[in-house]
């Protein structure tokens, strides 16, 4: 394998990891915490490759903690999704999570496609939408660059009644 071809297949890959927080809820009688995923870093995969979560912060305000092992996944076929996604007004990405028993997020898998974490939510899903960070934006700017192939404009026919009066636009 050559070095072009080595990039071009590694492109499709992106290591993340996400950032989830425990949040203290007072003054509420029905909670006394909430979760939330509140970001997406470029970074490592993680050296088993299994998703695994890690505290980074813990105090009276909350707990933060890194969830690594997960991998954004570009597919050249998406590419039209993803163009769309970053120019934008608020360039995304979506964290697909199941919820423990104790009502924590629990990252699963990310996707930048607008459209595929719409039916994953319609279908009771977790989905999180958090801010694209510039590291990613600029992988998937690349990708799109490289992959994307336009659709050919499609031709109207002619009808044949038009055919047979030398077309509706014709001044004779």
């Amino acid at each position: 394998m050559s070095v072009p071809e080595k990039q071009s297949v590694l492109s499709d890959r992106i290591p993340v990891t996400v950032v989830t927080v425990r949040e203290p809820v007072v003054g509420n009688a029905w909670i006394n915490e909430r979760w939330r995923v509140v970001g997406v870093l470029a970074g490592q995969a993680g050296d088993s490759g299994a998703i695994a979560r890690k505290i980074i912060r813990q105090g009276p305000d909350g707990d933060q903690y890194l969830w690594t092992g997960l991998v954004l996944r570009l597919h050249p076929s998406e590419t039209d999704a993803y163009y769309y996604n970053i120019i934008g007004q608020n360039p995304s990405l979506y964290v697909y999570c199941h919820q423990d028993e104790s009502g924590e997020p629990c990252p699963r898998s990310i996707t930048a496609e607008y459209i595929d974490a719409m039916a994953h939510t319609e279908t009771g899903n977790s989905t999180f939408s958090v801010p694209m960070p510039p590291e990613i934006y600029r992988a998937i700017e690349q990708y799109v660059l490289e992959h994307h192939v336009p659709e050919e404009p499609k031709m109207k026919r002619k009808h044949e009644r038009d055919a047979k009066r030398g077309g509706m636009w014709d001044d004779d």
